[in-house]
């Protein structure tokens, strides 16, 4: 634990000086100041003062700094100060990030100035911009004492308190990032069951934040995260993952967009001592594209793939075709690649090439029977080995939606999939006959198995009944499921049948619950199985 805790605390020495070199422009103190989360809006009351970054400085009654827009208005008995120059208004508006200053007084009207406070000349009002929000401070996201502003980017709030926020602590320092770069919304930290960030530090284009997370299994966690954007056009971002008990992981990505055509990505990660690597370049052209793709992994195993696919094409009655076809290859450093490996010269295989073609098929949704909706996909895909070998694919799905009112609806669908792996004159060498044969989990022999030969069949049904109320944060789910597939057996591959009710409601602001109750039935030798889940959503 001390090793990743020190990991964890070097990490973010090398990271810092990159995130926190932005200067604040702005920093608003009062009595109070509250943030309003929804709006971007910060209010200060009971003596407010607001100090730019070239010493300008607004002191009034109360004080609005709309993030938004980047303005700030001083309201009652504000006076501005520029060096040894100052004017007294009933009102001031002025831009964080530029020189205009405006004066309201009940007297003069409006005047305009700068930040220099040269003689003010009469100008038409804009009540827009003297505008100050009536707020009801008690709905306040954080309220602090002291907010320090990066424009586009950060507020920091020193200290932080969440007055509606239930659970939550007041903290020394809090700071929120609005940035509205893509690249923000990157990350390489896998999906949790809860997951709190806490940002440490912040720029435009920069954010590094430190996460309290829980995973099933390795439980809780903390993770520190870098994030690197330029706009929304390139980004890269970094994490690592140290579980409270287990093994660390790490992960990094990076995305580049080239004009309005080409992308290039980057990616790599560590964990349970696996290590990964993948690069891409694509390319679109309309509705047309292109792809190159090359992984590899430790151990010696690579992968590259070369594809192209074309647009939605038209067909008769509102469908669409789609296809795509790709040249690539499988390789393991020093031969025996899988599943090559296993006859007697196994080692010659190192590197097998393959092309394929897929056709991808799509309906229009329909209006059917009863109001309901419905729409229908056909996909068929064949691969050919260098080495004497093809797969093929075939899914065929379909839907159906039923409105039943503004917050009840009915979901009905069904995929049928066919998987075939082909080795002409070698099928049986590839697919023997086990023996033993597969034990349920009961101790049943699974006799149906050795018919299995390479060709496998999903076929999946659900019913779904969706209860979710305009105007709520509660939703219901009752979904029945049923699966009939080869390879299946009594506890072997997917349940037959499940029914499960999911609910997700937000008891508070900040908190959001999901449960989830399951029933496998008649499988694994037990009338049925009962299953949980829980989720905790920000």
């Amino acid at each position: 634990m001390m090793r990743r805790a020190a990991a964890l605390a070097l990490f973010a020495c090398a990271l810092a000086p990159a995130a926190a070199t932005a200067r604040a422009a702005a920093m608003l103190d009062g009595g109070t100041v509250v943030f309003f989360s929804d709006t971007l809006a910060l209010v200060a009351r009971d003596g407010a003062t607001l100090r730019l970054a070239d010493g300008t400085r607004c002191s009034a009654d109360a004080a609005y700094v709309d993030l938004k827009r980047n303005r700030a208005v001083c309201a009652g008995n504000a006076r501005v100060v520029h060096g040894a120059a100052s004017v007294r208004a009933d009102a001031v508006a002025l831009e964080l990030d530029g020189p205009r200053v405006d004066l309201l007084d009940a007297t003069d009207g409006v005047t305009r100035t700068t930040r220099d406070l040269r003689a003010p000349a009469p100008a038409e009002i804009d009540g827009e911009r003297f505008a100050f929000p009536d707020v009801d401070d008690r709905t306040a996201y954080i309220r602090s004492r002291r907010a320090t502003i990066v424009p586009r980017a950060n507020v920091r709030f020193t200290p932080a308190a969440f007055p509606t926020s239930v659970g939550a602590v007041p903290v020394p320092s809090y700071l929120y990032t609005f940035a509205t770069s893509a690249g923000f919304s990157a990350s390489t930290l896998a999906g949790a069951t809860f997951d709190q960030p806490y940002g440490l530090f912040g720029t435009p284009t920069a954010l590094t934040s430190l996460h309290a997370r829980w995973l099933q299994g390795p439980g809780g966690t903390l993770a520190l995260q870098q994030q690197i954007a330029a706009g929304d056009a390139a980004y890269v971002t970094g994490a690592i993952d140290a579980p409270l008990r287990g093994n660390a992981t790490t992960g990094i990505s990076a995305y580049r967009r080239m004009g309005s055509r080409y992308t290039a990505s980057f990616g790599a990660s560590s964990q349970f001592g696996i290590r990964q690597a993948n690069a891409a370049f694509g390319a679109a052209f309309g509705g047309a594209g292109g792809r190159l793709a090359y992984a590899l992994q430790t151990g010696g195993f690579s992968t590259f793939d070369a594809s192209l696919r074309s647009p939605d094409l038209a067909l008769p009655r509102g469908a669409t075709v789609r296809v795509t076809a790709d040249l690539g290859f499988d390789g393991q450093r020093g031969g025996a690649l899988s599943p090559y490996a296993i006859l007697p010269d196994g080692r010659r295989y190192g590197t097998v090439w393959r092309h394929g073609v897929d056709v991808f098929v799509a309906s229009p949704t329909l209006r059917g029977p009863l109001g309901t909706s419905l729409s229908a996909t056909l996909d068929g895909a064949r691969t050919w080995f260098a080495f004497p070998r093809r797969a093929d694919t075939v899914t065929a799905s379909a839907s159906a939606s039923k409105r039943v009112s503004a917050g009840v609806t009915l979901f009905a669908g069904y995929v049928n999939g066919w998987t075939s792996q082909v080795y002409p004159g070698l099928q049986t060498t590839f697919y023997p006959v086990p023996n033993p044969l597969p034990l349920a989990p009961d101790g049943t022999p699974y006799l149906g198995y050795g018919a299995f030969r390479g060709a496998a069949v999903a076929r999946y049904a659900n019913l779904d009944l969706q209860i979710a109320p305009p105007r709520s944060s509660t939703s219901v789910r009752l979904s029945l499921r049923h699966a009939d597939d080869f390879v299946q057996f009594d506890g072997i591959g997917r349940p037959r049948w499940e029914f499960r009710g999911d609910t997700t409601f937000r008891p508070f602001p900040n908190v959001g619950l999901s449960f989830g109750r399951s029933y496998d039935f008649d499988w694994g030798g037990r009338r049925w199985i009962p299953g949980w889940s829980f989720a905790i959503q920000p």
